[in-house]
């Protein structure tokens, strides 16, 4: 992942305006994150909300300012569940590997920048969709199956169990992503969707709870956070490893 610095200060200088409109749209999104009212958020909310019944044959009805709900099984889709941050990430990620990482090919223009700046746009909204949709359908039955096999007890507690949950998706759910889209001569490298992951979901939030001084429960939750992406890297790799054997 080494870039050397003078090549870097030469892509930023040739695409600035390409980067400000990452800018821009990265600050959009993180003013979508911090808003709880999901009248403002059924752009995604409704889709996911629509895929995860069909995944799961859940019905769900939406609550105006509320989310969707389904009270038979007492399940608020809310505003934290919009997978925002994800979709953040996961655009992040895709503009790193289109875009950036394609900066200095002679064959692609400042048009064709543009057009995968767009590109990654559109399919880390629709990828956030249906990577989101897999993961309320776990968390709705999820916990009643392991009710059902006396395993929620003990130290997996629900708030350890919806970590788990959100962490195994999104983050296998990134390096599958990764794998599909990054040149051929790179996909060996799931240090590119462990750098953005971590990014988003440990590093940012570690800085706003130094500056708020505000640590309860913070390391059991990075701990966890870092051992679910570790496990994961290490399946990928055992399954690539295999499958160059075969």
């Amino acid at each position: 992942m080494y870039i050397d610095k003078i090549q870097i200060k030469t892509r930023i200088r040739n695409d600035w305006l390409l980067y400000l409109a990452v800018i821009v749209i990265i600050l959009v999104m993180r003013y979508f994150c911090r808003i709880s009212d999901t009248d403002h958020l059924k752009w995604i909310l409704a889709p996911t909300a629509r895929w995860a019944g069909i995944l799961g044959g859940i019905s769900f009805e939406y609550l105006p300012h509320q989310g969707y709900v389904n009270h038979g099984y007492q399940f608020l889709i809310a505003a934290s569940c919009a997978g925002i941050r994800f979709m953040l990430l996961t655009f992040l990620m895709l503009v790193f590997i289109l875009v950036y990482e394609n900066s200095c090919q002679p064959k692609g223009g400042m048009q064709s920048r543009c057009r995968r700046i767009v590109y990654s746009l559109i399919l880390a909204y629709f990828f956030t969709i249906f990577v989101n949709g897999i993961r309320i359908v776990l968390a709705v039955r999820l916990p009643i199956l392991l009710d059902k096999l006396y395993l929620s007890a003990g130290w997996l507690t629900p708030d350890r169990l919806h970590t788990l949950i959100g962490t195994v998706t999104y983050f296998t759910a990134l390096c599958v992503l990764y794998l599909n889209v990054a040149p051929t001569t790179k996909r060996n490298r799931l240090s590119v969707p462990v750098f953005w992951y971590l990014l988003i979901v440990l590093a940012l939030p570690f800085v706003k709870r130094m500056w708020y001084r505000e640590w309860t429960g913070f390391g059991e939750y990075a701990a966890l956070i870092i051992g679910v992406c570790m496990v994961v890297c290490m399946v990928s790799w055992g399954m690539r490893r295999g499958l160059d054997r075969s």
